[in-house]
């Protein structure tokens, strides 16, 4: 079966078009993140990226298929910068067309092993306490899962993303990010889940619906505060009612 890939650019931006040209790989171009459901891989340019890169990158996870950002900067900050949004590579620009086509066909093999070393995860945290903490590739399949799940028994479940902002245009240190994701972990229930990306936690809360979900929020929020006094940052959260 031959791949679709969709390249996502801004309207006159020049990372799509200088793909489409460079590869023999079909390319689809597109200005809007929603993707069709045969689509087999999704190259998003830094551009249409934009501020929300992290929030982004998530949702387009969600879709099952791997997500590769695209950017004419080859600097190592902007290296690291868009492998912490969780996208599954990054092609640095200009690169030989055949390349890009080897990458494609790497991403998009259907014949490869699926990593399953998550269900050992699951199996050995299942008697701890708090939220079920996993990294970013098993959040997407966890997602995918409770969709369908909250389809067929006509269940709540919501996500929360929460995003460090500073007040002060200081860097965001790791360190108080990873302060409150274990705050996150611990005060959230054995049946909730959560993840980190770059400065954003991402929890799935089952069995809630928005109203109750943002109370969670603000307690985290209050929780988190009431042992950390560092006033140059705040953290502010979104919800988002899961469904299919």
């Amino acid at each position: 079966m031959e791949s679709k890939v969709i390249v996502l650019d801004i309207a006159g931006g020049k990372t799509g078009d200088y793909i489409k040209s460079a590869c023999n790989t079909d390319i689809s171009l597109s200005h809007s993140a929603d993707i069709p459901s045969d689509c087999s891989c999704v190259i998003v340019s830094d551009e249409f990226l934009g501020e929300n890169a992290s929030e982004l990158i998530t949702s387009l996870n969600c879709t099952g298929v791997p997500v590769c950002a695209a950017t004419f900067d080859s600097s190592l900050s902007k290296q690291e910068q868009l492998s912490l949004t969780g996208v599954d590579d990054v092609f640095i620009l200009p690169m030989f067309g055949a390349l890009i086509d080897k990458k494609i066909e790497l991403l998009t093999d259907t014949e490869k092993t699926e990593d399953l070393s998550f269900i050992e995860q699951l199996s050995a945290d299942t008697q701890g306490q708090g939220s079920f903490t996993v990294n970013e590739n098993d959040f997407k399949r966890l997602y995918e899962f409770i969709q369908r799940m909250v389809e067929r028994l006509d269940k709540d479940a919501s996500l929360v993303v929460f995003s460090f902002t500073t007040r002060f245009s200081a860097k965001i240190e790791p360190e108080i990010v990873n302060d409150f994701t274990s705050v996150v972990q611990r005060c959230l229930r054995r049946g909730d889940i959560s993840c980190k990306s770059g400065h954003s936690i991402y929890v799935i809360l089952v069995g809630a619906d928005r109203s109750s979900s943002e109370k969670v929020a603000k307690r985290l929020i209050e929780t988190f505060w009431s042992i950390c006094d560092d006033d140059a940052y705040d953290i502010e959260y979104n919800v988002k009612p899961i469904n299919s």
